[in-house]
């Protein structure tokens, strides 16, 4: 293999001011640095979907703009269903054998290894400390009394938040997608009640000013908040949260040599003392196999015994949430939410 004479990667993430910037760059792209003098360059972006120049130059059959992609889940399984992954090989890989079931993805025209699942995400209730003197809600009901009307948040286009709405509305998880009028009624209901869709950047300022009272959101957003003493705290209402992940991935198109250093990078996540650091600094729940929960969630429900843990939660498999939540549920929230 011809290697060229200044090697570096190219790493797509969410924004290094955030807690998931810095989490990558701290436990994963600076030790990879040290542990083989590869320099590791960040491409910043904002949002659940991935940047318009990647997806583009992958169309194209283009040189991409990165060499890794850190990303939310669902467009990874787009991309990878249009074969614009080079997917790692376990004899490449040996790390992927010590990984649980959740790391592999699943869904409709993709199989193997396409890309790599390296955390669970739980979207969870935030409550700003202040309106709650007594204690968290208990039910996530909660949203719709008259004094929060616009002290609630959500993310954009409802992400997270669909198998929530579908047992607030009377519904059942496995009821979805064929019923889902019970999620769209209690999503009406809700409108009112709402004052902002924002990603993570933004919604750090409203946090700051005391302005929601109420969010729907992952954990590691509320845990930075609540560690830069903005007066929040997580809670599990009592009917459940709901599930996401996140992923590695590898485009296509990469010259050889930049390939197998992106693969190294992505096998370097997913080591054990990696992954520990590296989840436990996010709050997450890791996918290498006998990483236990740490001391911060001892004996709290928010974070599952393993990835493959569902019992507090409301569980939507990828297979179902690739198809509808960034298309058609996606669409039919931004009706219901239009501002």
């Amino acid at each position: 293999m011809i290697m060229n004479s200044s090697p570096q990667l190219t790493v797509m993430t969410w924004p290094l001011s955030s807690l998931w910037g810095r989490a990558l760059k701290e436990c994963v792209s600076d030790p990879f640095t040290e542990r083989t003098g590869i320099p590791v360059r960040h491409i910043e972006f904002t949002s659940v979907d991935l940047p318009s120049n990647l997806i583009n130059s992958l169309k194209k059959k283009e040189r991409p703009p990165c060499d890794v992609v850190y990303g939310n889940t669902i467009p990874l399984i787009h991309l990878a269903r249009e074969g614009f992954c080079d997917p790692p090989e376990e004899k490449e890989l040996p790390v992927l054998k010590n990984l649980s079931h959740r790391a592999r993805p699943v869904a409709e025209g993709i199989s193997g290894w396409p890309f790599v699942i390296v955390y669970d995400v739980r979207y969870v209730m935030m409550y700003r400390d202040a309106a709650f003197p007594d204690g968290p809600p208990e039910s996530w009901q909660v949203m719709l009394e008259p004094q929060f009307r616009g002290r609630v948040s959500l993310y954009p286009g409802g992400k997270g938040f669909f198998p929530i709405a579908q047992i607030m509305g009377r519904g059942t998880p496995e009821e979805m997608p064929d019923k889902m009028e019970p999620c769209w009624n209690f999503l009406k209901k809700l409108r009112p009640q709402v004052k902002v869709l924002e990603f993570n950047k933004k919604m750090t300022e409203h946090v700051r000013r005391g302005e929601i009272d109420i969010h729907c959101t992952v954990l590691t957003n509320i845990m930075q908040w609540k560690d830069e003493g903005l007066g929040v705290s997580w809670h599990v209402p009592r009917e459940g949260i709901s599930i996401g992940d996140d992923a590695l991935f590898v485009p296509a198109g990469l010259p050889e040599d930049v390939s197998y250093r992106a693969k190294q990078y992505m096998a370097f996540a997913l080591e054990y003392d990696v992954q520990k650091s590296w989840c436990g600094r996010l709050g997450l729940c890791p996918v290498h196999k006998g990483i236990e929960r740490p001391e911060r969630f001892r004996n709290d429900p928010v974070y599952p015994e393993t990835p493959d843990d569902y019992s507090n939660a409301l569980f939507v498999p990828n297979s179902i949430t690739e198809k509808y939540e960034h298309g058609l549920w996606r669409e039919k929230f931004n009706r219901i939410f239009s501002f």
